[in-house]
């Protein structure tokens, strides 16, 4: 079965990001199968370093955990998973494949989501996934998207 590994690195401003894909290849956990697609893993990570205060964190904290979930509904809604549900194995019938998605945060400086979004959007693309969508999250200032639908006409007078 042939694992495609790909990765990415994207920088927004000051926030640096690496994401590694490795796969699809056959189901690690035979419990977490879904019917006939492919299963989509995702792990996060911020470096010790990544952000001025030097504090240990620990691998499975809450926010880490919410932004992983995160990555994987998003990259699941994209991928095509029903198009490689499963291989003939060697005299095992069929094999679920999994995808996984490795996500760190080099550097953090705000926008760290959707750049790690970016990140694995990349990666994928890399390694030759089948997907619906090249999702491009961005961020935006509240203050100023308030602004303008508050006001439409603004935006339409700084558009001309």
């Amino acid at each position: 079965m042939c694992c495609n590994c790909s990765s990415a690195v994207f920088e927004m401003g000051n926030t640096k990001v690496i994401a590694a894909v490795y796969g699809p290849r056959e189901v690690q956990n035979r419990s977490q199968q879904i019917n006939d697609q492919a299963l989509v893993c995702c792990e996060y990570g911020m470096a010790n370093f990544s952000t001025g205060d030097r504090k240990r964190k620990p691998k499975g904290d809450r926010r880490s955990t919410e932004i992983s979930l995160v990555i994987r509904q998003t990259m699941e809604a994209c991928i095509l998973t029903d198009l490689m549900p499963c291989s003939q194995g060697w005299g095992v019938g069929i094999v679920i494949l999994q995808i996984d998605i490795f996500v760190q945060v080099l550097q953090a400086d705000g926008g760290t989501r959707s750049a790690c979004i970016n990140a694995a959007t990349l990666a994928l693309a890399d390694a030759g996934i089948p997907m619906l969508i090249l999702l491009l999250p961005v961020v935006l200032d509240t203050s100023i998207a308030l602004h303008y639908l508050a006001n439409p006409c603004v935006l339409l007078s700084s558009l001309s």
